[in-house]
């Protein structure tokens, strides 16, 4: 009986072991179909022993590549071994500061971008920080970087990339462009971030509140983004060419450029199993040198509210639209009576600039005026009116000895009004002569005394279709806006072949930039050059210009150093400015902190005077610049010019013109600091 009950206790024991034996193999069956399923299998055949340096050959290519194509679940983890598997290399690495707003295409628009950066480059790291670059500060965050070159994987297969983002909330726009070959001209965008930040407003305390208050600080507001791109093919071996684009405005944050590699868990380090390679600039000018590719290329047109387009701009301004006045009106002398001698003050002088009114319509009725006491913006013209005038100029054109013809085309429209005397017009219309193929355009004043219907042309109030014109400017240490002045001006005449301008910069001293050879190198074909010493004065150095010209029947512009000058602008202060009748002040837009023609935000500046032109010897009459009041006094001396070209009895002519913009910029630098 005993043995019976041992023998059925082995054999119970035997079958609850063979039981957990089966049990076990099913448990190791399960999860080993369960780990080729979800490709949580890891690879880690790069461990890093003591006092050995991680290598990266052919032999753990071909294993990694094997492991890959035999299982496509397969990944591994990156160690610090894998991340070193990359041979040496470098990417050109290109950096601008001063440069606003935060969109990529903020760099697009600007001039200096993408021939001319403020730093030249390399780079084998692709982590850029928006505050600082190798260990120079940018100057109010405005700034922007351009990372290229060649990328050469070392793995075939789909690749990802990313943008890892990190730090402290800024406003930026990040794009990376690849190409399918080496040629630049093949790239695509394929991964975009756009970010706007402001920050929280702070209700300010009540004055009665203010001394029993502590003041709160806003806690930074950090960031750690991952941006992903789409999976992207790359053959190993094959060059591809590469760039990356980046504006930031503000803030502090690092953006690492970082991809997924085939048979990689996580993104890593760009560097990591690639060969990079920089453009080689030896053979090259490389101030001059730039990569034609579709990443540097505007990405379509800018916005309406830039008005570039705007039919307005596209004829007022241009010189490659000869115009012409058919003189088929009869002549009339023509007396502005609201610009009469007077004895005006600094503070009545806004008080009397006349407004004026256009045809067709713009968006610049629309744009922000924060000034509404102040009667600056222009009207619009009514249709009707035009018509009319059209109509009596149709009249006069059919029963002219010279020509016959009709009008075609109203370009522009613009009148100046005296309720008691009449309206002064200029006309601009597209002309069809009989027999004539091709439409002929005019420019030209005209007058419609009250209480009639006979348009006149004004003897004695014309503007000279060719007359040379003078861009004078004062400046001290304002190197990276001098570069833009210049590009700028030469923008103008490679567009316009407008070549009757000499840009005048007088320097006091500037230590930032050597200006003189900053001309030299430009492609302007007139310009001079003034240095001066001693504290910086605008109007000491604006008064030197003048001194400088000296043919009285030409015309003497002043200017900013931050706008934004549309092609059209030179020919359109010709336009505005009459000898010994009328000085142009046109009314710039200014932008808000951190806003280009991309992006606009401002107000239009109905106060200031300090874009100013006038026939010299019209600027002799008034006595030009007051030097001694304001010898190093900065501010209200081009309200003092406008207040004796008043009470001398000219017109200042002020209007809005669209796309004439100025930047936003940091006073620092700009004056002495007793100034």
């Amino acid at each position: 009986m005993a043995l019976f009950r041992m023998r059925r206790s082995v054999k119970c024991l035997l079958k609850m072991l063979l039981a957990a034996v089966c049990y076990a193999v099913v448990v190791v069956g399960i999860l080993t179909v369960y780990n080729m399923n979800t490709g949580s299998k890891r690879l880690t055949p790069f461990r890093r022993t003591e006092g050995t340096q991680p290598v990266c050959n052919d032999s753990i290519l071909s294993s990694i590549s094997e492991a890959i194509t035999s299982n496509t679940s397969f990944c591994f983890e990156v160690t610090s071994a894998i991340q070193h598997c990359t041979s040496a290399g470098y990417l050109n690495y290109d950096v601008w500061r001063q440069m606003p707003g935060y969109l990529v295409d903020d760099m697009r628009v600007r001039r200096s971008f993408p021939n001319h950066p403020d730093i030249r480059k390399t780079t084998d790291t692709l982590r850029i920080s928006f505050s600082e670059v190798a260990g120079d500060s940018h100057v109010d965050g405005k700034y922007a970087h351009k990372v290229y070159g060649f990328l050469q994987p070392l793995l075939t297969g789909y690749h990802a990339f990313a943008f890892n983002i990190s730090g402290v909330t800024a406003s930026y726009g990040l794009e990376l462009w690849l190409s399918n070959s080496p040629s630049p001209l093949h790239t695509r965008k394929i991964l975009t971030v756009e970010h706007s930040y402001s920050p929280p407003k702070v209700e300010q305390p009540e004055w009665w509140q203010f001394w029993m208050s502590t003041p709160t600080v806003q806690p930074p507001h950090l960031i750690a983004e991952l941006y992903t791109s789409e999976e992207i093919w790359l053959d190993a071996g094959s060059p591809y060419y590469i760039e990356f684009l980046e504006k930031a405005f503000d803030g502090s944050v690092v953006v690492e450029l970082e991809w997924k590699p085939p048979g990689s868990c996580n993104h890593i380090q760009i560097k990591s199993y690639s060969f990079l390679q920089a453009v080689q600039l030896s053979n090259v000018n490389a101030n001059n040198y730039v990569i034609s590719s579709m990443a540097t290329m505007l990405q379509g047109p800018l916005p309406s509210n830039v008005l570039q387009n705007h039919k307005r701009v596209s004829f007022i301004g241009e010189m490659n639209f000869s115009t012409t006045d058919l003189d088929v009106l009869p002549y009339c002398n023509f007396t502005a009576h609201y610009a009469t001698r007077r004895t005006l003050t600094q503070r009545q002088v806004h008080e009397h600039v006349f407004v004026s009114g256009i045809y067709p319509p713009d968006e610049t009725i629309n744009w922000d005026l924060r000034h509404f006491k102040i009667r600056r913006g222009e009207y619009v013209i009514q249709e009707k009116v035009v018509k009319q005038i059209v109509n009596v100029y149709n009249t006069a054109l059919n029963s002219s000895t010279k020509h016959r013809g009709s009008v075609e085309e109203v370009h522009y429209v613009e009148e100046t009004r005296n309720l008691h005397h009449g309206s002064r017009f200029l006309l601009e219309f597209g002309v069809r002569l009989n027999g004539q193929s091709d439409l002929v355009h005019t420019s030209e004043y005209v007058y419609l005394p009250a209480k009639s219907n006979q348009l006149c042309h004004t003897a004695n109030f014309n503007w000279e279709h060719n007359v040379f014109i003078y861009l004078i400017v004062s400046l001290k240490n304002l190197g990276i806006w001098t570069t833009h002045l210049i590009h700028n001006i030469e923008h103008i005449q490679r567009v316009t072949k407008d070549f009757n301008v000499e840009l005048v910069i007088v320097d006091f001293e500037s230590s930032d930039l050597n200006v003189e050879a900053e001309l030299s190198k430009s492609s302007l074909p007139k310009w001079h050059y003034i240095k001066k010493s001693g504290p910086f004065s605008r109007a000491g150095g604006l008064q030197a210009a003048l001194d400088y010209v000296t043919d009285p029947n030409s015309i003497v512009l002043t200017l900013d150093m931050h706008l934004a000058i549309p092609p059209g602008f030179v020919n359109y202060a010709r336009k505005h400015v009459v000898k010994g009748k009328m000085a142009l002040a046109p009314m710039f837009f200014r932008l808000d902190k951190g806003y280009t023609e991309v992006h606009i935000q401002g107000f239009w500046e109905p106060y200031t005077f300090g874009i100013f032109g006038m026939y010299k010897s019209d600027w002799d009459v008034i006595g030009g610049f007051n030097t001694e009041r304001y010898t190093h006094k900065w501010g209200e001396e081009d309200v003092d010019v406008a207040a004796r070209c008043m009470n001398h009895g000219y017109e200042i002519f002020r209007i809005r013109y669209p796309g004439f913009l100025h930047y936003y910029h940091s006073r620092k630098g700009l004056w002495d600091s007793k100034q």
